[in-house]
């Protein structure tokens, strides 16, 4: 099967007319009314996804049980367990054997599939090799279908596994990367996907090197792996070989299940030069080669999903982003913090102030704030508020964590900048957009004005920034329209409003100053005229 990196299809069941059909149907089987598949492309910005076709001869496997039910032997519905349904190309699915049929009377099914069937299933466990290289999707959203309801009856699969992508090229000129191979190191590669619940389990001691397949030009080469998603950083590398010899980069994110994440390779000789895309629409790249000086990067996940509706977690196997940061280790402040906005992520309440190191970065590296900022006026001005991230304790302690602060002026931090953080809030709720996207970051004084310090706990200085800004993008649902626009504001009690026009500059204006590409997944089409605008009529008013 051909499939591209980014991928989501939508099912849709349909009805096979029973007086046209009935031909098709046993003796005695005329009345009842067999379900048959066609599929659709379901497009999502967060997965970037694009176009597809299934190929002829692709199978999905099928069961039916009873409504509210778990997937259980003594749930099955007439027998119809893990049957194939197969397509010819056309954009079908039919059934390659034993038809399924809605329930009589009042009953209802729910449905469960999965792509590639496998006829020999232990105890409802999928099996997963990532040595083969596999692609793996699951539905359980199907619920409740019956005939008398036949409408609007998706299934919806979901990717299991990862993707990552690697573009090679090199600095020494046309067939330098001949012979070129590749592999990961590090990888967990043995799985068991559950059907009833699409979870996987994992086996830690599968670890082996998964070597890579490797396609392209003599000046350009692609090599990709299908991968167990992971949960933590640094967890495996890629090895590149070629001319005797070879090279590795530690992948520096999480992997999430069905997302993919792009690194463009540059071979210059002596070490691998890494270019890195950004694998979600909020998340800034460094604009020049390789990564920003001093800093370390981090994807702080939400594992339990407890507090999301249904809807949302099937489209989120695992685990859900919460927030990124870029941090200045010299400078001992964030570059940026970067996160969607959703009133999913919010509620009234739950502020802990846990203030607290972020458990990824090495402790050295951050500020003691337990107690503020030492001997001057400063708060300890969150990037991202805490009433963003407050629909559970444990998201909002999240956001004491000391790499998500800056030295800011109490006065703007309780004024302005806290009046643009509850605009950003109202702004995320209003249902005619798409998630919102959210940068925030610190901007130095520029050369010759100096760099002035607050003091940690310890006495040890973090820089004071000085502006902070606001980098803000989402999406027009009835139109499909981006629209972007960025507050920059002086970290000090001006009492200059965030809606005033000194406080607005484009996002083209926010890239030339601060060196980093924002909302870089922006379709290259729109990107150059998205990134020019610094009204806030007619989309931020």
């Amino acid at each position: 099967m051909r499939r591209p990196i980014y991928l989501y299809f939508l099912l849709f069941i349909t009805l096979l007319s029973c007086s046209k059909e009935n031909s098709l149907f046993p003796d005695g089987e005329t009345e009842r009314v067999p379900l048959r598949f066609s599929s659709v492309l379901f497009e999502n910005d967060i997965t970037r996804a694009s176009g597809t076709t299934w190929d002829s001869g692709d199978q999905i496997g099928i069961f039916a049980i009873r409504h509210q039910s778990a997937l259980d032997p003594g749930n099955i519905i007439d027998n119809n367990e893990n049957l194939p349904f197969v397509t010819n190309g056309d954009g079908f699915f039919y059934a390659q054997g034993k038809q399924i049929y809605y329930p009589e009377e009042d009953a209802s099914m729910d449905i469960i599939a999965y792509y590639p069937h496998k006829s020999d299933l232990d105890s409802y466990n999928y099996p997963v090799d990532i040595i083969l290289q596999p692609e793996i999707f699951y539905s359980n959203n199907l619920k409740e279908a019956n005939k008398e309801n036949p409408q609007n009856n998706g299934l919806q699969f979901r990717r299991i596994l990862s993707r990552i992508v690697f573009n090679v090229t090199t600095t020494t000129g046309d067939g330098a990367l001949n012979g070129l191979t590749a592999s990961i190191e590090g990888a967990k590669t043995q799985a068991s996907l559950s059907l009833v619940d699409g979870s996987l389990s994992v086996d830690d001691q599968s670890v082996k090197s998964v070597p890579l397949t490797v396609s392209g030009t003599d000046a350009l080469k692609q090599v990709s792996a299908i991968l167990l998603p992971s949960e933590k950083t640094n967890e495996i590398s890629v090895q590149f070989s070629v001319g005797g010899k070879s090279y590795q980069w530690r992948v520096p994110y999480v992997l999430e299940a069905g997302k993919v994440y792009r690194y463009d390779i540059k071979l210059d000789g002596l070490s691998p030069e890494v270019e890195v895309s950004s694998p979600y629409m909020e998340m800034p790249v460094y604009t020049s080669s390789g990564t920003a000086p001093n800093s370390a990067a981090v994807l702080h996940m939400v594992h339990n999903k407890n507090w999301l509706n249904s809807a949302y977690q099937s489209n989120s196997p695992n685990s859900v982003r919460n927030y990124s940061i870029l941090f200045d280790t010299k400078n001992r402040i964030p570059y940026w913090v970067a996160f969607p906005m959703h009133p999913a992520y919010m509620a009234s309440g739950n502020r802990t102030d846990a203030w607290e190191y972020d458990p990824i970065i090495p402790t050295k590296d951050q500020p003691m704030l337990y107690s503020g900022w030492n001997g001057n006026n400063f708060d300890r001005g969150h990037l991202m508020a805490s009433a963003d991230r407050n629909a559970t304790r444990d998201i909002n302690k999240t956001t004491f964590y000391f790499t998500n602060m800056a030295p800011q002026n109490g006065k703007m931090n309780g004024g302005t900048w806290a009046q643009l953080e509850g605009k950003v809030r109202t702004w995320s709720k209003e249902l005619q957009y798409d998630t919102l996207f959210v940068v925030t970051g610190c901007i130095l004084p520029q050369s010759p004005e100096p760099v002035t310090y607050a003091a940690d706990n310890n006495g040890a200085k973090s820089a004071i920034p000085k502006y902070l800004y606001k980098a803000l993008l989402r999406k027009k649902k009835s139109t499909g329209a981006y629209t972007s626009i960025v507050f920059k504001m002086e970290n000090a009690d001006t009492g200059i409003s965030y809606n005033d026009s000194r406080s607005i500059i484009s996002v083209a204006d926010l890239e030339r100053e601060t060196g980093f590409t924002f909302f870089p997944n922006l379709p290259e089409s729109v990107a150059s005229t998205v990134k020019q605008n610094k009204s806030m009529s007619p989309d931020w008013n």
